[in-house]
């Protein structure tokens, strides 16, 4: 990061926690821009900083510093074919947002062969945010999403439970944590089911865009 924003991060940082209280300042991975090699493989390098570097990097609007927020998603469709999104608890600092649950990489995610695990990272926010286990689901297919700055990678992951029972389940989830990130969840079956419940991010617009192109999708249907 450039000193120019790193003289900053201080000041945003206090800024943050007069605002939202909650907010803690963990360590997380930020990549270089992503490369896809002829093998089909996605590479970047990953480098740790302070969860409060990236917000003053945020904050700023996201200059072009030579990085992405790189992430991972688990996209969650159900038998009926709707896909699942949350929308972010008004204690978070992305209050109201609709998105599917996931989260940034951090130094837990790391392998001991120096490889970053997003598989595992999916399935770790998946069962922290809603209560949900990733081996319960069909594995559909990994996407990615560059959306300016952020870089989300999304594993599709198909449950063999309805729309309802899948809200109903996450929802019991989300009453029984002491400090929940997600408000509520919507099923979506349109961009608009997923904008009247609030502000439908870039990445999570296209997502939902390709679920619905491509219909019945192994074993489920729509």
């Amino acid at each position: 990061m450039p000193r120019s924003l790193r003289d900053r991060v201080s000041d945003v940082w206090a800024q943050t926690k007069a605002l939202k209280p909650n907010t803690w300042d963990g360590r997380i991975l930020g990549f270089t821009k992503p490369v896809i090699g002829h093998d089909g493989v996605l590479r970047a390098e990953a480098r740790e900083d302070a969860y409060s570097a990236f917000l003053t990097w945020r904050e700023s609007g996201f200059p072009d510093i030579g990085m992405v927020h790189l992430f991972g998603t688990a996209l969650i469709q159900s038998s009926d074919g709707a896909v699942i999104y949350g929308v972010m608890s008004g204690d978070t600092l992305n209050a109201g947002r609709v998105y599917p649950p996931g989260g940034s990489l951090e130094p837990r995610d790391v392998r001991t062969d120096g490889r970053v695990d997003v598989h595992a990272s999916i399935a770790t926010e998946l069962w922290e945010e809603t209560g949900l286990h990733a081996w319960d689901a069909v594995e559909g297919p990994l996407l990615a999403v560059h959306d300016g700055p952020r870089f989300c990678v999304s594993r599709l992951l198909k449950f063999d439970m309805g729309s309802s029972a899948l809200v109903s389940k996450i929802r019991a989830n989300l009453k029984a944590q002491a400090k929940p990130e997600l408000a509520d969840v919507v099923a979506c079956r349109s961009i608009k089911d997923a904008e009247d419940a609030g502000e439908l991010v870039p990445y999570a617009a296209a997502l939902l865009d390709y679920v619905r192109s491509i219909g019945t999708v192994a074993g489920v249907v729509p």
